[in-house]
């Protein structure tokens, strides 16, 4: 029971050291500079600057409604979750708010705070929190995967996209294209850093190819990686066949260009450490 206690006090202080991280990035080098991030952390960063209200304080009034919903739809768990690091996000948002920003170029700032959002977001997310409220998906399962209304299924990840692509377009219309294009900086850096934090330096990647002998071998050569293992999913179709690898981040576009140069109708699949299985997208 100690054990138990002790690992929920670890992962509540990850969330909050993460909420901390994500603040410094935001209040210190992305709204000096009324450069905005994605999702209702740039919806509220939007309306605090066309307000002049406080930007913790519509952080928390905007995603609160959210995680209350998916409270009442029965995932208190969530809510438990997700509650330390964002009121640790919001709150020390509030204190960091009057101090100056550390630089006074975008491109650093908008770089700085990147890295700085989105190492706080993968400790959140790695500790079982969140940020923000629009990454409320799978594992928890509290959205749907596809929205009804679309007569094509649309998955939870390709709707986060569209999410954060409006947000970043009402941005360019509101407050000019110029701080758009550093904001989608500042957000691409948040998410790459963000996925070194969960999945570290190596990605694990699953190929179908109509030749698996082939791609082994060219790899093999190419890049001196060896394939970890290989699955065969119920079929006789060679394409049912996957080879595993785990492949390191800056390997990741020659890993690529090797298997579409070789078999232009492979499919390569990036899945992270909570997929057993292969998804096509």
């Amino acid at each position: 029971m100690p054990i138990l206690k002790r690992g929920r006090r670890t992962t509540i202080l990850q969330s909050v050291l993460g909420g901390i991280a994500a603040s410094i990035g935001l209040e210190l080098f992305l709204h000096p500079h009324e450069l905005i991030a994605g999702g209702v952390t740039g919806i509220s960063a939007l309306v605090s600057f066309h307000t002049e209200k406080e930007f913790g304080v519509l952080l928390l009034l905007f995603n609160l409604p959210l995680l209350l919903l998916f409270s009442f739809l029965g995932h208190k768990p969530v809510l438990l979750k997700v509650l330390p690091g964002m009121l640790a996000f919001s709150g020390s948002a509030i204190l960091l708010a009057p101090l100056p920003a550390v630089s006074g170029e975008p491109v650093i700032a908008a770089l700085a705070g990147g890295l700085c959002l989105g190492i706080g977001a993968g400790f959140a997310v790695k500790s079982g929190g969140l940020l923000d409220s629009l990454g409320l998906e799978r594992p928890y399962e509290a959205r749907p995967p596809v929205w009804l209304f679309f007569r094509q299924p649309i998955s939870t990840e390709q709707l986060l996209l569209l999410c954060h692509g409006t947000v970043l377009i009402l941005a360019g219309i509101a407050m000019g294209w110029e701080r758009t294009l550093y904001s989608a900086l500042a957000c691409a850096a948040a998410y790459e850093t963000s996925g070194l934090i969960l999945w570290g330096i190596r990605r694990t990647v699953w190929v179908a190819a109509s030749d698996p002998d082939v791609i082994r071998n060219e790899l093999r050569q190419r890049l001196c990686i060896e394939a970890v293992s290989q699955e065969r999913e119920d079929g006789k179709n060679s394409m049912n066949q996957y080879l595993v690898y785990h492949v390191h981040v800056l390997d990741i576009p020659r890993f690529k260009a090797i298997i579409k140069q070789e078999d232009p109708g492979a499919e390569v699949i990036f899945i992270d450490r909570t997929t057993t299985r292969p998804k096509n997208s």
